[in-house]
């Protein structure tokens, strides 16, 4: 035995299901169990612990029925449902979405690809693992997609447009937006590269009008989320190819908030690009498309607010930062957004985010460090973004004269997760150059100074 409810066989692994070779039952759970919102917000935000707890309380599963059937030993699952241990493994993921007979509209939610979906992310590439391209290899799809974002947006009866397949779609879609701030990029990019192939093929074929503009809003989807992937991995030339994609075809649909979206996409990666005017145009373009009452209204406005302070227009920023407060303010504490809810409070951790960028830009450190630590109540929705907030800190720290402190949230950060490499890595930068300058000799300065190296050598530009 390889380990609970599995056997060995020549060739290859055999599952046994949790129950054949221990004599127990396979867990049963109604399907309608599936579409619970509790379990669906468990499954969007992939907290197995409670996905068990749930799993325990209304399919009457012990733990080592748990266990048994997911190929977990029993006290790692009570360590799952207990919140002491966290499952983020695509692996185990798999094994316990198999285990449990997750169905494939509630593998989406939590980041999985459909089990029969014959556009696996396993296959997609013919590349094998996401998680395993090396960054050469990974540099040379980033450059193909672009050149076929390119081509994506060049080329626009009977329906050839099967049954349910709209339905699908808007599964997937909303599933990888959901998965986007947990699961690493080098994972979701394939995925969601192969749908928008996918759905561009279905745009070449026959279709009705109707179900044109619904493949046209879910190929913008697509796009927008690769060009945020894009951007995370490093290739600022694929993340522009995407978001123009996804504006371009949103607006072809009709679909402002949508278009909203893209214009927000493509100001973050002239942001990253060093282009601040750019950066301020695309957010302008984005608040002419939103409604004054949408969470991304004050974001757009933050997102304007980064590029006056990278120009050194003070006035337009602060101006920009009160706007985006104000829209905020105005907004109710929970709302509708793309594919579930959004709330005031997490604007308000993004919009300080944003501002703690924006006084770094403007060497106004003691304000860029009360912004960052207000910033970091994000990590409730995004280990990713509490990471940034961290490392914004450090680089106020360290010219506010603690470098101890400013390598202590360096190692906050890391701890929260840095698989947004491309994004993050100019943070990463801005506080290994500050530290290296004023504070070459402290310990630990040099050891970040070479993990920093290490990590830019491998991220994709």
């Amino acid at each position: 035995m390889d380990g609970p409810g599995r056997r060995s066989y020549a060739g290859g692994t055999m599952r046994t299901w949790g129950y054949a070779m221990s004599g127990l039952e396979p867990i049963r759970v109604d399907p309608a169990f599936w579409r619970r919102v509790d379990v669906s917000n468990a499954l969007g935000q992939r907290d197995i612990g409670a996905l068990f707890r749930l799993v325990r309380r209304h399919a009457g599963a012990s733990q080592h029925r748990i266990g048994t059937a997911v190929d977990i030993q029993q006290g790692t699952v009570s360590a799952i449902m207990r919140g002491d241990r966290v499952v983020t493994s695509i692996d185990v993921l798999e094994r316990i979405a198999d285990g449990l007979g997750i169905p494939d509209e509630a593998r989406v939610r939590i980041g999985l690809a459909p089990k029969e979906d014959h556009m696996h992310r396993r296959t997609a590439l013919g590349i094998g693992l996401a998680a395993a391209i090396s960054p050469a290899t990974l540099t040379a799809v980033l450059r193909e997609s672009a050149a076929e974002a390119v081509e994506f947006a060049r080329h626009r009866g009977a329906s050839a447009v099967g049954a349910g397949t709209l339905d699908h779609l808007t599964t997937v879609v909303a599933g990888i937006d959901r998965a986007y701030p947990w699961q690493p990029a080098t994972e979701l990019f394939p995925l969601a590269r192969a749908y928008r192939q996918y759905v561009e093929q279905l745009l070449d074929g026959r279709h009705t009008l109707a179900e044109a503009r619904e493949l046209h809003v879910h190929a913008a989807y697509l796009s927008h989320i690769l060009s945020d992937l894009a951007l995370d991995l490093g290739s600022t030339v694929a993340a522009k190819a995407f978001a123009n994609d996804a504006y371009g075809l949103a607006e072809q649909a009709g679909h402002n908030e949508l278009c909203a979206w893209a214009a927000d996409s493509l100001a973050a990666t002239m942001r990253w690009s060093d282009e601040p005017a750019a950066t301020v145009t695309a957010a302008q373009r984005g608040l002419r498309r939103v409604p004054r009452r949408h969470p991304l209204s004050a974001r757009l406005h933050a997102r304007a607010a980064r590029g006056y302070a990278a120009l050194g227009n003070r006035d337009a920023c602060t101006d920009a930062l009160t706007r985006a407060r104000t829209a905020c303010d105005r907004l109710p504490e929970d709302m509708p957004s793309r594919f579930g809810s959004d709330s005031a409070e997490h604007v308000r951790y993004s919009i300080a985010a944003y501002a703690a960028e924006c006084h770094i830009s403007m060497a106004d450190w003691a304000s860029a460090a009360q912004q960052a630590e207000m910033a970091f109540g994000v990590r409730r929705w995004s280990n990713w973004r509490a990471a940034g907030a961290h490392l914004d800190l450090a680089v106020a720290k360290t010219h506010l004269g603690s470098p101890e402190e400013a390598l202590e949230h360096a190692k906050q950060a890391v701890a929260f997760g840095l698989h947004r490499g491309g994004s993050v890595l100019p943070r990463l930068h801005r506080l290994d150059a500050a530290l290296i300058s004023r504070y070459a000799e402290v310990p630990g300065v040099q050891e970040f100074h070479g993990q920093y190296r290490q990590l830019a050598s491998q991220t994709t530009t």
